[in-house]
């Protein structure tokens, strides 16, 4: 009956989680499409931006899981996890010496002072 009436059903993983077999998002051929990005938009319209890549398991990979980009088709039955961009951090420092403060963070940078009178 699915495939008569031209419905994919994707299954969706959280990362770290096990896939959620119950409720699946069901996409169309023939209204909107059966890519990823279909997929992402289906959820919300501003995921496609936060999209860094995304891994597909189930008939359309070629191996489990697959590596893959927004334009990847979906078949029946596939298994989605998406991997977001993460949001960079205006630390200006690694680990622990990240500086919390106003200062500069170059020397070339500070303001210039007087010299010295003599």
């Amino acid at each position: 009956m699915w495939e008569a009436m031209g419905l994919v059903r994707i299954y969706t993983k959280p990362q770290g989680q096990q896939p959620d077999f119950t409720d699946p998002v069901v996409l169309s051929a023939d209204r909107g499409g059966c890519t990823v990005e279909d997929f992402c938009n289906h959820i919300h319209r501003s995921l496609v931006k936060d999209v860094k890549y995304v891994l597909v398991w189930g008939t359309s990979a070629r191996h489990s899981p697959q590596h893959c980009g927004l334009a990847q088709m979906l078949e029946d039955e596939d298994v989605v996890q998406i991997v977001k961009k993460k949001e960079k951090e205006d630390g200006g420092g690694r680990g622990r010496f990240k500086s919390h403060s106003n200062a500069p963070s170059r020397i070339s940078d500070r303001e210039k002072k007087a010299p010295l009178k003599t």
